[in-house]
């Protein structure tokens, strides 16, 4: 039986069923577990990477999100497979890496075994940056480019953050002077041996949903 004829087989077998176990295919099929699995493999059937791996779901079912992962009540399902790669993939198509609790909060299991044994196998690359680590690809094109915008993102939030006495003095003067605009709270802070720049500001007031012209 070909792939197409083995997948639409399989179709009318689950019928409105989203996911199976062997034990349920092999009930609604009346064949061998053997027969089973051959024609799970053959049709591209996909096996859950929790629930010990027991659920399966055919490839038409599956409504991936943006990072290829699909929850059915509390099965989990990838596109990339078992946790092993799904882990490998996800920090694979991350733009500047990804810290344990990232990947952690994508597949909803404790990654932190998992991400041991890949670093140690060399799958993904593993650094200690600002005080966490964060895991890369290991292809070094990818890995140089998921770097540089680690870093960038980085600089970009630090020169985001203010020091929290400056946060409220700036929310103090803007509250006082309504209709000021970021050069003239900069000057403002400035005079007062405040350091603070008119970008700071500004992205101060965009990061926190403040109008800058008002408060």
């Amino acid at each position: 039986m070909a792939a197409n004829e083995t997948l639409e087989y399989l179709k009318t077998i689950y019928g409105k069923k989203k996911v199976l176990t062997i034990g349920d295919l092999v009930n609604r099929m009346e064949v061998s577990e053997i027969t089973v699995r051959r024609k799970l493999k053959q049709s591209g059937a996909l096996t859950s990477y929790n629930k010990n791996g027991k659920y399966y779901t055919l490839p038409h079912i599956p409504t991936f999100d943006s990072h290829g992962l699909w929850n059915y009540k509390d099965i989990r399902f990838s596109k990339y497979g078992n946790l092993n790669r799904t882990i490998t993939g996800l920090i694979g198509e991350s733009s500047r890496g990804l810290s344990a609790q990232a990947i952690g909060e994508l597949i909803g299991y404790p990654p932190h075994s998992l991400l041991h044994g890949l670093c140690t196998t060399s799958l993904i690359n593993r650094e200690k940056l600002h005080g966490k680590y964060v895991y890369f690809s290991v292809q070094p094109s990818l890995y140089q480019s998921q770097r540089e915008r680690y870093d960038s993102f980085q600089k970009q939030a630090t020169e985001d953050d203010l020091p929290c006495i400056t946060a409220v003095r700036l929310l103090i003067e803007k509250i006082k002077r309504p209709k000021e605009d970021a050069k003239g709270l900069a000057g403002i802070l400035g005079s007062e041996n405040i350091k603070i720049t008119e970008l700071q500001i500004n992205r101060f007031f965009d990061k926190h949903g403040l109008k800058k012209n008002r408060i």
